[in-house]
């Protein structure tokens, strides 16, 4: 008779449920802004995340308080090496980098170049596709099913992928001749790249959540049955 599996303490579930909020507030990062141009019609339609920090008081006040929250979460959660705890600190204080140094407010669609703030955005991908890559194999080793195991790793290589392709896509357009700048500024093509990246990361953290506790419904706040 095979053993049940030891059910979940108060602290552990606390845990997942911190981590899990951390990638539910990543997901509607981007989506508060699309509602703010497109359902609450309070703004424009900007070309860029970054771009809404120049917006109004409560569209500044989600785009730092998010990147803070994050910030904070990254910092304080406990890596399992010493390596990935350091990295993780890194992306932690990146994303504190984003929040507390914006893009030029008069940068709109031209060439900007390079600034604090995009350094710092690519710090933090670059940190987190280095987690998704290098540091998930620790604990992709405890998954004794080796169908679960290559799912896994295969869905971490998904996101970090897409975070870094985002990425490069975002920096790319920026530095390109300034018709071209101009002409995908114009149809909100940095926003798209840097809401895909923040997704990414989202499902990253949704993902490495769900591995730890798969007695919990995919579905945020909902247990999964028994049987």
């Amino acid at each position: 008779m095979n053993a049940l599996p030891q059910p979940i303490t108060h602290l552990e579930r606390s845990f997942i449920v911190r981590r899990r909020g951390m990638a539910l507030l990543a997901a509607l990062f981007p989506i508060a802004f699309l509602c703010s141009s497109f359902v609450l019609r309070r703004t424009d339609f900007q070309t860029s995340i970054s771009a809404y920090y120049w917006t109004q008081d409560l569209e500044r006040n989600i785009f730092v308080g998010v990147l803070c929250a994050i910030a904070v979460f990254l910092l304080l959660y406990k890596g399992y090496t010493w390596i990935e705890d350091r990295v993780l600190d890194l992306a932690g204080l990146a994303a504190a980098g984003v929040a507390f140094f914006p893009m030029d407010k008069h940068g709109g669609c031209g060439s900007s170049g390079v600034s604090l703030h995009g350094a710092f955005a690519v710090i933090f991908f670059s940190s987190i596709f280095y987690i998704c890559i290098f540091m998930s194999e620790t604990t992709l080793k405890q998954i004794q099913d080796s169908g679960k195991q290559a799912w896994f790793r295969n869905a971490y290589r998904w996101c970090s992928g897409i975070m870094v392709a985002s990425v490069a896509l975002a920096v790319a357009s920026r530095l390109l001749p300034g018709d071209l700048v101009q002409a995908l500024c114009e149809r909100g093509a940095v926003f798209w790249f840097e809401a895909v990246g923040v997704w990414a990361f989202s499902a990253f953290w949704y993902i490495k959540t769900r591995k730890l506790d798969s007695s919990v419904s995919w579905v945020p706040f909902r247990r999964k049955r028994a049987g």
